[in-house]
C-alpha cells in the first residue's frame, strides 16, 4: 500500500475519532449543571473540533 494511502487511512481513523469526541464533549457541555464544569467542557470542544480541522487539512495536504 502506498504510504499517501496508510497516512490516508489513519487521519481518516483520527477524523472519525475526533469528530466523535467532540459531539460527546458539546453533549456533555450541553447538559453541564455547573457552570465550571460546562466552561471546561466547551473549551474541551472547541479543541476537538481544532482538532478535526487540522486533521481534515491534513486530509487535504495528501490529495494535493
Amino acid at each position: 500500500m502506498p504510504e499517501r494511502a496508510i497516512l490516508r487511512e489513519h487521519f481518516n481513523e483520527m477524523l472519525q475519532t475526533v469528530t466523535a469526541a467532540a459531539a460527546e464533549y458539546d453533549q456533555l457541555a450541553a447538559e453541564a449543571t455547573g457552570s465550571d464544569r460546562r466552561d471546561q467542557l466547551i473549551r474541551l470542544t472547541r479543541d476537538k473540533y481544532r482538532y478535526v480541522e487540522l486533521t481534515g487539512r491534513l486530509l487535504e495536504i495528501l490529495d494535493e
